[in-house]
């Protein structure tokens, strides 16, 4: 099934190079696998080109999620024995307790209704089986603020607690819930590579709040921009800070 809407198309646009820019992710992933347990079938949903699980033996099959086709073009040719699926977490196209666990990094701030997704998490997995995620918050991207860049509204960690309260599960729910918050800043060398951090990876900081693009900066606006961007420089760097929450939670 392919996803026909912009979210899905700018992270297909963005899969040809994903690695070049994908510095957040690889810091966020790195954190969530050293904490993660991960066995059997394993679901790894906003899959984009692929995370390498193969240190987890216990692990036996991945299935790799994600709305864009063109991330999940890309995955298919580095990570050949994982079985790709286009579809949104919010409506997953799997059986009713057929996983066993759940990765998800960098992935879940896309969603429009967090405890749909939560709930077809629970309605996927078998009972006692976990879910290891990680999910941008309120607070990431101050930087940006400063500069004068929209940035997309992030939830709160009370909104995203009460997600999990909120899914529509009859039965089980969800047994130690534990959501760790850490900040996490990247630097980079100017502001046009700060930038691409974002865009390269699919995500957007030019749009209004009703979703249209908004007009490029003329020559003199970027000057400026880069200007006020060096009142920000440290030594290691132009920063740009982001809030992780690293979840953990089982099915009852």
């Amino acid at each position: 099934m392919t996803l026909d809407n912009p979210v899905a198309n700018k992270f297909s646009l963005a899969a040809a190079q994903y690695k070049q820019h994908d510095v957040l992710q690889r810091i966020s992933a790195q954190q969530l696998l050293q904490q993660a347990n991960l066995t059997g079938t394993l679901l790894d949903v906003g899959a984009g080109p692929g995370t390498d699980f193969s240190v987890f033996d216990k692990v036996k099959q991945v299935v790799a999620v994600d709305i864009a086709h063109g991330m999940l073009a890309q995955l298919a040719q580095q990570h050949p024995n994982y079985l790709p699926l286009c579809c949104d977490a919010q409506a997953l196209g799997l059986l009713s307790h057929s996983i066993d666990s759940i990765y998800s990094n960098l992935a879940l701030q896309w969603c429009q209704t967090l405890p749909k997704a939560f709930a077809e998490f629970h309605r996927v997995l078998r009972v006692g089986g976990e879910c290891h995620l990680s999910v941008v918050i309120d607070g990431s991207l101050a930087e940006l603020q400063t500069l004068g860049f929209h940035v997309n509204q992030f939830d709160t960690l009370s909104t995203l607690k009460a997600a999990f309260n909120a899914s529509p599960i009859t039965v089980g729910g969800w047994h130690n819930v534990d959501i760790q918050v850490e900040t996490i800043n990247v630097y980079f060398a100017d502001l046009r590579s700060l930038l691409y951090s974002i865009k390269g990876v699919g995500a957007s900081f030019d749009q209004q709040s009703d979703g249209t693009k908004r007009q490029p900066l003329t020559k003199l606006q970027w000057r400026q921009r880069v200007t006020l961007a060096e009142t920000l420089r440290t030594d290691k760097g132009l920063p740009l800070t982001y809030q992780i929450a690293y979840i953990r939670a089982k099915r009852g």
